[in-house]
């Protein structure tokens, strides 16, 4: 890996939320209008998968960036504008949260009002850097494409189906983000929510122009970089590449992508291994696929504990949160995948 690094700060409910990112060098174009689009996928919206709280997102660049261009270590910060901490109980942990391991390993003496820095939130800033990478990367002729894939087991159309990049692009300007079967996802979604609870789902990404030679073998592979990026994003708990899992129950010669020459180029046939073999770029379309768990915060009543009396307890939760995640965190696996390939292809092309 080179030079590029990319730091979070700040925390749901602080003044603000921002990014530090720095080894992209002087003189390099910004392009806002990627920024814009991912954080505006991003965004809580009036719709029944989206929390209600309703935040601007809007950005500003403290340092690093003058008409444009990039002049230094780039600091970006977003003012959150929209909280409520008292809807987040003290010291009972909200179940399959950060709430209570972050109090036990930051030796607070309260849990932190929504979710402090695991929270969601912080995929406001993680936009801002993808949007960055993303038009640095536009420019050596790499384009990333994140949609939703399923959403309570109600499964729309991705590249294994034939997706086209311009299905993949048209998908993402309208909400749910699916190239398929949105409104049946939305149906449901709107189902769980009535009941107070939530929904998961998964967000399929790919990535086209990566030159082949792009990574290595052990942890400096495509995979390793890209699920670290990934898994950065609050709510992923899995991540599969090519065929993924769908390689268990397959013979070899189903799934091998046989090698030919088209238009005086190496290519495969079929692109079963996702675009990589041994950690490295074969040139095909690299292409994986995120799950997201529903979201934790949940509007039924459930078992936790208080912290400062050490006693069982219910708790009935109040607050605003998604009925579903997975339409927004599209926008922040397309961008933590920017990440993941800047730094990838830095140096190389």
């Amino acid at each position: 890996m080179g030079k590029i690094s990319v730091e979070l700060y700040g925390e749901s409910h602080s003044a603000k939320i921002g990014v530090r990112i720095k080894g992209v060098a002087a003189g390099t174009y910004v392009d806002e209008e990627e920024i814009s689009a991912l954080l505006e996928r991003r965004r809580a919206v009036k719709a029944a998968y989206s929390t209600p709280r309703l935040e601007k997102d809007g950005y500003e660049f403290v340092s690093g960036v003058e008409n444009g261009s990039v002049t230094g270590d780039i600091v970006a910060e977003i003012p959150n504008l929209n909280t409520r901490s008292s809807d987040y109980p003290r010291y009972i942990p909200r179940p399959s949260h950060a709430d209570y391991v972050s109090f036990v390993k930051d030796g607070l003496r309260e849990i932190t009002p929504g979710g402090g820095r695991f929270s969601g939130r912080m995929t406001a800033p993680l936009c801002i850097a993808g949007g960055i990478f993303k038009g640095i990367l536009k420019t050596k002729g790499i384009r990333i494409d994140a949609f939703v894939k399923s959403i309570g087991g109600i499964v729309g159309k991705g590249y294994f189906d034939g997706a086209t990049e311009e299905e993949m692009a048209f998908a993402k300007k309208t909400p749910p983000y699916a190239i398929t079967n949105g409104e049946q996802m939305m149906l449901a979604v709107e189902s769980a929510r009535r009941e107070g609870d939530s929904l998961g789902g998964s967000v399929e990404c790919v990535i086209t122009g990566m030159p082949v030679g792009v990574g290595d073998f052990y942890t400096a592979g495509i995979e390793s970089a890209v699920s670290a990026e990934v898994f950065g994003v609050p709510a992923v708990k899995g991540i599969e590449f090519g065929l993924g899992f769908g390689f268990d129950s397959a013979f070899g010669s189903e799934v091998n992508d046989p090698f030919r020459i088209e238009n005086g180029k190496v290519v495969t046939s079929t692109n079963f291994s996702g675009g990589i073999n041994g950690g490295i770029s074969n040139g095909m379309p690299v292409v994986f696929r995120a799950v997201l768990r529903p979201t934790p915060s949940i509007s039924k009543t459930q078992q936790s504990v208080d912290l400062s009396a050490m006693q069982n307890v219910t708790l009935n939760l109040k607050g605003r949160h998604d009925a579903c995640i997975v339409p927004r965190a599209a926008a922040a696996i397309e961008a933590a995948a920017a990440i993941a390939v800047a730094k990838l292809t830095e140096g190389i092309c």
